[in-house]
């Protein structure tokens, strides 16, 4: 408190320099990239601070610093995801996998530490274990800066599931689309990667040039420290290839996502149909085939393909690879009338239809939940004309291993019951062989719609 005789200039001198150092103090998450990350953390939930004990387990920092912004903070407050903040300059040694806080202030509790996997599966411990585990502290670096950039670092981990195709885009690409979008980085970003794999940075690169105008980091393969203005570590999703309009700026939907993937790999100019609008022209259909002896397959394919195009449509046959283009593997869907697939990670090519072409999905038994929220749903909001074809208990090969009244068969969600390992049964153990004249019907449906687009769009 203040004496009796201090002079009105000093009062107004203290006020001035304490207005200068809160001002300071909270305007220290622009170093990010300008106001942009800043407004963006202001909007979202109230950060956590850290304890040198946590463990991804968000302990709060003491309250010895009340009202200075902490170094090392976390958006934790999500379904889905974690994201850790490091609020200034910051530099990463590749070695040791840690990430200093060289900003920090004396007001930082000292040697301040967390144990982080950058994945959008906070509580998937399967998908963990195969993701590196970094760390954040506030502890004095042992090295000094060896390369030096003048933009923020954005660090994810390609682990995980990032083999399946699903996840390559719902926990990598897509979330890292959100996140970008979400803090309105425009590019100016540098993209430092754990878990490293060549043939992602290789599939992806041109998409991945649209999120940054940087060289990528592979922080795996690193020997000297980088220095970065800051630091934001994971990334942002919203659900099963979901995009919240409502947590993005210009309410950016799936749809948007959509038309970025449409400006990276589709064709200049007009569309041109592989099929057209030439007289005889015959809708195309693709059947995107699981062939990997891992459940879900059609087993009477041969007669599928027959009655595919018996009804009228021109059937090509796609199985997914690994090294396939992008770019290749896009055009021909998006030259499609329709595409056809059983449930699982294929569906997730829906991504590159045309708003208006038909998608098929064989749902098999037991799988009608996660058909209805990974691809049925996402189906609708891109303007897809979803067809669902419910198998029957007769068209799955467990009706050879289980009887009629079993569990199995008669009450999926019963015999589950939220038991993982359970549901690996109709994933991974069932395979369809469908019933041809009931399948027909649905074909005969399907191609009236994907003849209606056709002559409308080529």
């Amino acid at each position: 408190m203040l004496k009796k005789g201090v002079p009105t200039t000093a009062i107004v001198s203290f006020v001035f320099v304490f207005m200068v150092f809160f001002f300071t103090s909270q305007i220290n998450l622009s170093l990010l990239s300008g106001s942009n990350v800043a407004s963006a953390i202001a909007r979202s939930k109230p950060v956590i601070g850290i304890t040198n004990t946590a463990r991804e387990d968000k302990q709060a920092l003491s309250p010895s610093r009340s009202g200075v912004e902490n170094t090392i903070t976390c958006d934790c407050s999500h379904r889905y995801y974690d994201m850790w903040f490091i609020n200034g300059p910051t530099l990463l040694d590749p070695i040791t996998s840690t990430f200093f806080a060289i900003g920090a202030t004396n007001s930082t509790p000292l040697d301040s530490t967390v144990k982080f996997h950058p994945y959008p599966r906070k509580t998937d411990k399967n998908a963990k274990a195969k993701v590196n585990e970094l760390t954040l502290t506030s502890g004095p670096p042992k090295s000094s800066c060896g390369i030096r950039h003048s933009s923020p670092a954005i660090v994810f981990s390609t682990g995980g599931y990032t083999g399946n195709f699903y996840h390559q885009f719902n926990d990598g690409l897509l979330a890292l689309y959100i996140t970008i979008s979400s803090l309105t980085l425009d590019q100016d970003v540098i993209l430092v990667v754990t878990n490293w794999s060549d043939w992602w940075a290789k599939k992806y690169a041109d998409l991945l040039h649209r999120f940054t105008r940087h060289p990528i980091v592979n922080m795996d393969n690193q020997t000297r420290t980088h220095c970065f203005p800051s630091a934001i570590v994971g990334l942002m999703t919203h659900g099963p290839l979901v995009v919240d309009p409502t947590l993005l700026p210009r309410n950016k939907t799936l749809l948007d996502f959509h038309a970025l993937l449409q400006n990276t790999y589709g064709p200049r100019g007009n569309y041109l149909s592989t099929s057209g609008k030439s007289k005889g022209a015959r809708p195309q259909l693709v059947l995107v085939n699981r062939k990997n002896g891992v459940g879900r397959e059609i087993l009477n394919l041969k007669e599928v393909l027959k009655a595919i195009k018996e009804v009228g449509f021109k059937a090509i046959v796609f199985e997914p690879k690994r090294n396939a283009s992008v770019r290749e593997t896009y055009r021909l869907l998006h030259g499609s009338h329709a595409m056809l697939a059983v449930h699982g990670a294929a569906m997730t090519h829906l991504l590159f239809l045309r708003v208006g072409t038909v998608v098929g999905e064989i749902v098999p038994i037991g799988t009608d939940w996660p058909a209805k929220t990974f691809y049925e749903k996402p189906a609708t909001v891109l303007g897809l004309e979803y067809m669902k074809y419910k198998i029957e208990v007769n068209e799955s090969s467990l009706a050879e291993k289980y009887r009629v009244n079993d569990l199995v068969l008669k009450n999926p969600s019963a015999f589950v019951n939220g038991n993982y390992t359970k549901a690996m049964v109709y994933m991974k153990t069932q395979n369809v062989k469908l019933d041809i004249v009931r399948f027909r019907a649905y074909l005969k449906e399907a191609f009236v719609k994907a003849q209606r687009f056709m002559d409308k769009e080529g």
